[in-house]
């Protein structure tokens, strides 16, 4: 049969038949990559597609020194733009393969079918597409070589500055490194992560003590990501905050919770907070996205029912298209959900700014994050800790051009007290050779607001 979806923004996306038989996928894949299959790849795309795909690496290399590589996939990629980001991510755990597949498979699907299928070629032009495949690239080569089948953490080895793959992957380090998805600054050190650097849940010995976190944390700090979507494996849940026991109900939990069940509804799975529908946890991707920014973060658990990480790759490709094993459990049509979600302007803010061509416009926001009262290992609480932390996104007025519309995450911030916003604003900034200007500036979620910058240019 035929399932119409009905997305944020107004689209309607018609989903694949659903047969026995589940088609191929967009890049025609039938088995699982490795490593240095992903990062030739992204190479590839990005050769084969130069003005609509971008590859760059992160700032930080991984534990053991490999580069961790991102995609960023739109319509006229090189040029200045204040369109919105959607942020997908893959495997922060090692051994959760069908994530990495997944998140390219969309980028193959978006591209294959720009300018063929209207729906996709909107959102091409609207949103920015940032996927980071393989968040955790030793986990991942361990793991998928198989010398670690089950390996969830990072390759953080106690006392030891750079391991090698070679000493993470020995027998007496099995047990060894940190739970990426528990190293988030947001309630870092609240239930649900261990202290215990043995634990599959260890959660680091500090808030973004890992490399490979801190280029997460980075990028949602530079770009305004309004939708993230951390991919996992297998337990059938859409999950959103609070993940913690510690943390409030979310300010904006009537917008948030209704995007989370209509996933929900595309997956066929349960759909809320993790406390509710999974477990708790803490120092989590959505911590991090909604308390600092007002990003709309999701956990999918692809890939249910067979009790593994990493089922036979036919599980994939139902999973992709919502047929076989998971008739109607479409990650394609939740993943275009929330690509069109990032488009809808209802979901986040709009700022108006009025500015000379070939100025240099930077919007800032610095406020301090607080990590949970610490947990320790006999159960007492530390003082929780504080997190300076500072937003910064910057473009470049076009030429020819004397005003932009900047899409943005709100000024106002979820607090991580009550549900309540803090009252913050942006600071909206313009260079221009010697010029200089700048404004404040107050924003909801769904509101647009003006800022006047034409003083920049004045002196020229």
């Amino acid at each position: 049969m035929m399932r119409l979806v009905t997305v944020g923004m107004g689209l309607s996306l018609w989903c694949v038949a659903l047969n026995a038989q589940s088609p191929a996928l967009p890049s025609g894949r039938t088995a699982y990559r490795t490593l240095d299959e992903v990062n030739a790849e992204l190479l590839s795309l990005a050769t084969a597609h130069p003005t609509r795909v971008r590859r760059f690496a992160l700032a930080n290399p991984s534990v053991t020194g490999q580069t961790v590589w991102a995609l960023e996939v739109a319509a006229r990629v090189t040029e200045p733009s204040g369109r919105p980001v959607f942020l997908m991510t893959g495997l922060h755990h090692a051994r959760e393969w069908p994530t990495v597949e997944l998140s390219l498979e969309l980028v193959h699907d978006v591209l294959a079918r720009d300018g063929a299928d209207s729906t996709i070629t909107r959102l091409l032009d609207a949103v920015r597409l940032i996927v980071v495949p393989v968040v955790n690239p030793d986990g991942y080569v361990l793991s998928r070589s198989m010398k670690v089948e089950q390996k969830r953490k990072n390759c953080r080895l106690e006392g030891v500055a750079q391991p090698t793959l070679e000493a993470c992957g020995a027998p007496e380090a099995v047990n060894a490194g940190v739970d990426l998805n528990r190293n988030y600054g947001a309630f870092w050190g609240a239930g649900g992560a261990s202290p215990n650097a043995l634990a599959q849940n260890y959660r680091g010995p500090s808030p973004f003590s890992e490399p490979e976190i801190r280029n997460i944390r980075d990028l949602m700090a530079s770009e305004p990501v309004v939708i993230a979507l951390s991919n996992h494996t297998p337990d059938a849940k859409v999950l959103r905050v609070p993940s913690a026991a510690e943390e409030p109900v979310p300010a904006d939990v009537v917008v948030y919770d209704s995007l989370a069940q209509a996933l929900g509804t595309d997956l066929k799975w349960d759909a809320g907070p993790w406390p509710k529908v999974y477990y708790v946890a803490s120092g989590t991707m959505e911590e991090q996205g909604y308390y600092s920014a007002g990003t709309l973060a999701f956990t999918f658990e692809h890939a249910p029912g067979q009790r593994s990480f990493h089922p036979p790759y036919s599980f994939v490709v139902d999973q992709y298209h919502g047929t076989g094993a998971y008739p109607g459990s479409s990650a394609r049509a939740a993943f275009l959900r929330l690509y069109a979600a990032a488009a809808d302007a209802r979901l986040h803010s709009v700022l108006d700014v009025q500015a000379p061509a070939g100025a240099t416009l930077t919007l800032t926001k610095s406020f301090e994050l607080q990590t949970a009262g610490v947990l320790r290992a006999d159960s007492s609480r530390a003082p929780a800790i504080p997190l300076p932390t500072t937003l910064r996104a910057t473009m470049v007025v076009p030429r020819g051009r004397n005003a932009v519309v900047w899409h943005v995450n709100p000024s106002v911030r979820p607090s991580q007290q009550a549900q309540a916003f803090i009252d913050e604003r942006w600071t909206v900034s313009c260079v221009l050779g010697t010029d200089r200007a700048s404004a404040e500036v107050r924003v909801e979620r769904g509101a647009r607001a003006a800022v006047d910058l034409r003083a920049c240019g004045r002196g020229r």
